[in-house]
């Protein structure tokens, strides 16, 4: 199996990995508690916007700005979830606030029809501030034993997923500039590759956390 290939794969198995945790989630709906409806929009809007990403590459050559709208909707649906967790909500919610003012200054000023203009880093900002609201719940968790052994201690390794997936994604997502140069497609094309992984793999995991959390309640 060569490079392309596995990237072919990799990059349609997206779609079929949303499909099956939207409809998971769709199935078990009633039995979800906030955090598991909050993941199952994640997971729905997520299945939309790779949709269109498609068909704006193929019919007009130029799906770029969809990063903003995928920023936004990871603002949302994690901001939301720790301001629910963690006990310093003043934390998170400057942070929601930072993440907005410049993701939205950045999607009004940047250019995102030409690929050599296209610098953003709202992306890597708002995995930088989940990565850090990830780190504060560890210490809460830590610090509060009842709370990690009676109460939440089925959200640590939610956490840990997303701690590791956001370090990732902000390691990715930092040399975008360099990324996305007409000169650096190799590079670029290996760096987009590793990021699809990533994504399958934690679509997977919030497929398989709305799937248990959905059976545990229904039962």
């Amino acid at each position: 199996m060569n490079f392309n290939t596995f990237f072919d794969i990799i990059t349609n198995l997206s779609p079929l990995v949303l499909i099956i945790g939207t409809s998971v989630g769709l199935y078990y709906f009633k039995h979800l508690n906030t955090i598991g409806k909050l993941f199952l929009l994640y997971l729905g809007v997520n299945l939309l916007i790779d949709l269109t990403s498609r068909f704006l590459a193929r019919y007009l050559g130029n799906n770029l700005f969809l990063i903003f709208v995928i920023t936004f909707l990871e603002l949302f649906v994690f901001i939301t979830l720790y301001q629910k967790l963690i006990k310093k909500k003043k934390l998170t919610i400057a942070f929601g606030v930072l993440g907005i003012v410049y993701t939205l200054i950045e999607s009004i000023f940047m250019e995102s029809f030409d690929i050599k203009l296209f610098q953003p880093y709202s992306k890597a900002l708002v995995s930088l501030c989940i990565i850090i609201l990830a780190v504060v719940y560890f210490f809460e968790l830590i610090k509060d034993e009842e709370k990690l052994y009676k109460k939440q201690g089925y959200y640590l390794s939610l956490n840990s997923v997303i701690l590791c997936f956001f370090s990732l994604q902000f390691l990715l997502f930092i040399p975008i500039n360099f990324l996305v140069s007409e000169n650096n497609k190799i590079i670029g094309m290996y760096a987009f590759t590793i990021n699809a992984v990533l994504l399958v793999l934690f679509y997977l995991y919030l497929t398989y956390f709305i799937w248990k959390r959905g059976r545990n309640l229904k039962q």
